[in-house]
């Protein structure tokens, strides 16, 4: 019988210019409606290999859980635009509901309050980005334009 992996068994790493090809892989297997609710459009596969391929990941960072398999099931980008960030999230379907997308959040508002980020910016304000930021203890700001929320980097609590 193999191992079940949960939440709390996969660990969540920094990725680097060497995980581009993981990367490119989670993004290119998100349907149009994930691909939506990641960019704010729903990017063709053209487009996401080009985003992946401008990743910054001496400015930025990008954080990752893989599965046994070594497949990216998470990916969370934090732009850094000091003093404001901007957080692009996705999980694979098949791994959603498991508290994969609240540890990569955590990890990426740790990182952004350390290098002095005070604003994030989630490009769709996708409800599940939206409670997660709730449940860590970040306040959010809801918009009717670009960005859909921002969320202030200081916790009411620690995540």
């Amino acid at each position: 019988m193999g191992v079940i992996e949960t939440a709390a068994t996969l660990a969540i790493r920094q990725l680097a210019a060497a995980d581009r090809t993981a990367i490119l892989d989670h993004l290119l297997a998100l349907n149009r409606d994930d691909r939506y609710g990641r960019f704010a459009s729903a990017l063709s596969d053209h487009a996401i290999a080009g985003y992946v391929a401008r990743l910054q990941f001496e400015r930025d960072a990008g954080f990752g859980i893989v599965g046994e398999d070594r497949q990216l099931l998470g990916f969370l980008h934090l732009a850094i635009h000091a003093p404001t960030g901007e957080i692009g999230a996705s999980v694979l379907p098949e791994c959603r509901r498991r508290g994969l997308a609240r540890r990569l959040f955590a990890a990426g508002f740790v990182l952004a309050r350390q290098r002095g980020v005070e604003h994030i910016h989630l490009a769709t304000g996708h409800p599940a980005a939206l409670r997660i930021c709730a449940t860590l203890g970040y306040p959010v700001q809801l918009r009717p334009t670009a960005p859909r929320a921002i969320v202030a980097c200081r916790a009411d609590r620690e995540p």
